[in-house]
């Protein structure tokens, strides 16, 4: 049995890798039950209810990652902000000083230069806050236009894998956890690496076509 243990990251605001917040595949609803034959009544068995088969588990935190096509996409827009990146970076690092010659410097001027030092200080600051969440907004829109896309022939994919495994039922391992409905799993029970070297075999590259069904077990 493999034991699961409870993880937490923490992701800068301007890290693109805080697009680990990504667009999930929209969930997909349970299929309605058939309706009872002739004669039958509503809670009459029918011999099974559809619901038979394999439980499994999957780390959709290594889907940006691992799948190539969402890889390509993220280092697209890693390279498309990192000036902006740069930019934040820099004035945080001024503010940083600023605060820091305060905290040293201010008893050595007078009150009129510390008083002024501390308005700069605090302008540079709103200023800094401002334009991370402008850039941020920027960012989550960018991502949801760049990744979704993926997204949905992964969620399909993820399907149509499922259907050829006898698997009736994925649950997503970190909201899992975090929801305490998952404490152990064997080990077999982890399709994250398989299901992400089908994909890649099937989706090679950073193509935009639509996903071709997983082979065969």
């Amino acid at each position: 049995m493999k034991k699961l243990i409870f993880a937490s990251a923490i992701t800068s605001m301007f890290a693109l890798a805080a697009f680990a917040q990504t667009p999930k595949p929209p969930a997909r609803t349970a299929a309605a039950a058939p309706a009872p034959a002739s004669g039958e009544s509503a809670g009459a068995s029918t011999g099974g209810t559809g619901a038979e088969g394999k439980l499994a588990y999957i780390n959709a935190g290594k889907f940006g990652t691992d799948i190539s096509e969402l890889k390509s996409k993220m280092d697209a827009l890693t390279a498309e902000f990192e000036q902006k990146r740069k930019e934040v970076q820099g004035e945080e690092e001024g503010l940083n000083n600023l605060k820091n010659k305060i905290n040293s410097q201010g008893g050595t001027v007078s009150v009129q230069v510390r008083a002024q030092w501390v308005d700069e200080a605090t302008d540079k600051e709103k200023s800094l806050n401002r334009k991370k969440e402008d850039y941020n907004q920027i960012m989550q829109k960018r991502l949801t236009e760049a990744t979704q896309p993926t997204y949905d022939k992964v969620g399909k994919f993820l399907e149509v894998y499922c259907q050829q495994r006898g698997i009736v039922m994925v649950l997503e391992n970190n909201a899992a956890l975090q929801a305490g409905i998952l404490l152990f799993a064997a080990q077999a029970t982890d399709i994250t690496d398989d299901f992400i070297k089908e994909y890649n075999k099937a989706n090679p590259g950073s193509g935009g076509a639509a996903a071709t069904a997983p082979k065969k077990p």
